[in-house]
């Protein structure tokens, strides 16, 4: 049986001449064989040597991401020490302000807790290093403490701006001036003999003396509670006014010759509601003052700061 071969012709690019080889198909299966494997030595060498390349050049780039992310967290940590300062100085602010609005401080173990979520960290992530992730979180917590710090301190300012405000308002209705201009305290709160009955009895104001006419001021800011202008000779306090100034406190306003406000009417401080007068049970013109504190009289020379 003859065997079968195969025939391989070949030309050059240079001329016109061609060549042929034979080989039998145990040969050509040979050479197929070797040019395969020859093939596949080249590829796998290649594959191996740009796999090397590339991931040395991954691991340049990785190197150099962590550099630069190791730069921008030495900023970060520079920018989040300035936070945290300003913040302490804020803290110190509010502190102040709490005592001038008469408010409790906050302790420092209640402006230190941090809130706020944890930072999910991955430690297993080969392209960040261990040092970065935990400056990192470590980072994230400083943060979630003064985010929780600047709420706490938002809420103390409004508390603080609140508590001003009714400071103020109290302030603006708690009597701290002299009724009228001028004249003379004649008779102080307390006991003492009363000028007409001769006898001891409890003064429950002062008494100021001045001229017929004086104009008298209303102390604070309040309202008219009652005017009283009918009175009987030798009797009470004659023509008077009482202000209700709020937060338990009145006033009274007693011997008048004119009163000038009506029932019901709100009036500021220094308004004037009517002029020194020697109605009632008076031996002249004077005006009778009280201050009243839920009902009981007490001293109105407290309550003159001028």
């Amino acid at each position: 049986m003859q065997t079968k071969k195969v025939k391989l012709i070949y030309f050059s690019l240079l001329d016109t001449n061609s060549r042929e080889i034979e080989l039998t198909r145990g040969k050509f299966i040979s050479l197929l064989s070797s040019v395969f494997f020859v093939l596949l030595c080249l590829v796998s060498v290649s594959l191996a040597f740009f796999t090397d390349f590339y991931q040395n050049l991954e691991m340049s780039s990785l190197s150099k991401v962590n550099k630069h992310l190791e730069v921008q967290l030495k900023e970060m940590g520079s920018k989040i020490s300035l936070i945290d300062g300003r913040v302490n100085s804020l803290e110190a602010e509010d502190a102040h302000l709490r005592i001038i609005a008469d408010l409790p401080t906050i302790d420092e173990d209640t402006r230190d807790v941090g809130v706020g979520g944890v930072l999910n960290v991955n430690y297993e992530l080969p392209m960040i290093s261990k040092e970065i992730t935990d400056q990192v979180f470590n980072y994230q917590e400083v943060l979630n403490k003064v985010e929780r710090r600047l709420k706490l301190t938002k809420h103390s300012r409004q508390e603080i701006k609140e508590k001003l405000e009714e400071n103020k308002n109290v302030m603006k209705h708690t009597p701290s001036i002299r009724p009228l201009s001028g004249g003379r305290i004649n008779d102080k709160f307390g006991f003492r003999v009363h000028p007409l009955l001769e006898k001891v009895v409890h003064h429950k104001g002062v008494d100021i003396a001045a001229e017929r006419g004086t104009e008298v001021f209303s102390t604070a800011a309040g309202k008219v509670e009652k005017v009283i202008t009918k009175y009987k000779v030798n009797k009470g306090y004659g023509k008077m006014v009482i202000i209700d100034h709020g937060f338990g406190v009145k006033t009274l306003y007693g011997h008048l010759s004119r009163v000038m406000v009506r029932e019901g009417q709100e009036i500021d401080r220094w308004q004037p509601i009517g002029l020194v007068g020697s109605t009632g049970l008076s031996t002249g013109p004077h005006l009778h003052y009280e201050v009243r504190k839920e009902g009981t009289q007490i001293d109105p020379l407290a309550y003159m700061l001028n």
